[in-house]
């Protein structure tokens, strides 16, 4: 089910805000449909050590995880400007933060520090997601933070100059690039 292209945004935060399907800027298919989704996903993300290995997610710890991603994905997209929703936005990811960091520990023996996430089990999945999103939004590389063009998925842009555009040039960028050659030839035909 997620295979190496669904893991291309150079953050895994970024990797699970990804994790739709969509044509254009929809976000119409959620991928995260069930408990085993989910597991699925922490186990290919790259990132399992972040997540609780001592239960398996719940249908209610997908539900929570999915309206968290959602609210993260509207306070990025606010953040790049490409939403008016700024400062309703922010703030639900601010009470995320908040809440998911009154809850977790902070580990001084890893280096850089990293706050771990609480054995509570009615958050411990919620939170680790925030918990990662949080550690994204502390990167000295979020300045890159960059949207496709062409559907919702985010990336970092490492490239130089302009670099990046597309979240993966064999799906979105073969596309948009077939689209706008269309287009020059419709207009070509038009002006004759």
């Amino acid at each position: 089910m997620w295979a190496e292209e669904n893991f291309i945004a150079g953050h895994p935060a970024l990797d699970f805000l990804n994790t739709v399907s969509d044509v254009g800027k929809s976000r119409a298919e959620n991928r995260l449909q069930s408990p085993a989704d989910l597991a699925a996903w922490i186990a290919a993300c790259g990132a399992a050590n972040r997540f609780p290995v001592d239960r398996s997610p719940t249908g209610k710890d997908v539900q929570d995880v999915v309206r968290f991603r959602e609210a993260t994905y509207e306070a990025l997209c606010a953040r790049l400007g490409s939403t008016e929703k700024s400062v309703s936005a922010y703030k639900a990811l601010e009470a995320y933060l908040r809440t998911a960091l009154l809850r977790a520990s902070l580990d001084l023996a890893e280096t850089p520090a990293v706050w771990t996430v609480s054995q509570d089990a009615r958050f411990c999945f919620t939170d680790s997601f925030v918990l990662l999103v949080h550690d994204l939004l502390q990167s000295p590389e979020l300045h890159r933070l960059r949207q496709c063009e062409r559907c919702t998925w985010f990336f970092l842009n490492t490239g130089r100059g302009r670099g990046r555009r597309w979240c993966n040039m064999a799906t979105c960028g073969n596309r948009a690039k077939v689209e706008a050659h269309r287009q020059r030839s419709r207009q070509s035909l038009n002006d004759q």
